[in-house]
């Protein structure tokens, strides 16, 4: 079962989200869904807001899907271009 409750993470995270929205970057992301199911993606990030106490990605796929992401729901989030974690300040 998901915990509703936002859990806030790191401020250097959320700014690499931010940066990657600014740069386009592309991301491997890691997370889990409204169903609590395991989801991957190379995806392209558009957007980071805040809405309802939380805060969210927005992103789209190779196929065009677009995703909004809770923050605190992404396990692993890597840089496209060279694997790195996004835990890792650039």
């Amino acid at each position: 079962m998901i915990d509703h409750s936002y859990t806030p993470i790191a401020c250097g995270l959320h700014e690499n989200y931010q940066y990657a929205v600014m740069k386009k970057a592309e991301l491997y992301l890691r997370w889990r869904n409204v169903k609590d199911r395991i989801c991957e993606a190379r995806v392209l990030p558009v957007d980071v807001f805040t809405r309802d106490g939380g805060e969210y990605l927005q992103v789209e796929a190779g196929d065009g899907t677009i995703y909004t992401i809770r923050l605190d729901c992404i396990e692993a989030a890597h840089w496209a271009s060279d694997g790195q974690s996004l835990n890792s300040i650039r």
